[in-house]
């Protein structure tokens, strides 16, 4: 298993190329909450998920 670093690209998918760390966090939650993420990406999510929380709770709309 290869690990992923944030310069790393995106093994596949609809970000299949670009930088890790330009994946959105969102996409990234998504393929592992729905079973479709590698183990890289699993492991990726796993040691970035307070960045990963950070950039959705600012990218949130806000309630009015």
């Amino acid at each position: 298993m290869q690990k992923l670093e944030d310069d790393s690209p995106m093994p596949y998918g609809k970000y299949k190329g670009r930088a890790m760390e330009d994946v959105p966090a969102a996409y990234l939650l998504w393929l592992v909450d729905n079973q479709r993420a590698s183990p890289e990406v699993i492991e990726y999510v796993k040691e970035n998920q307070d960045v990963l929380d950070k950039e959705i709770k600012e990218n949130a709309k806000p309630d009015f």
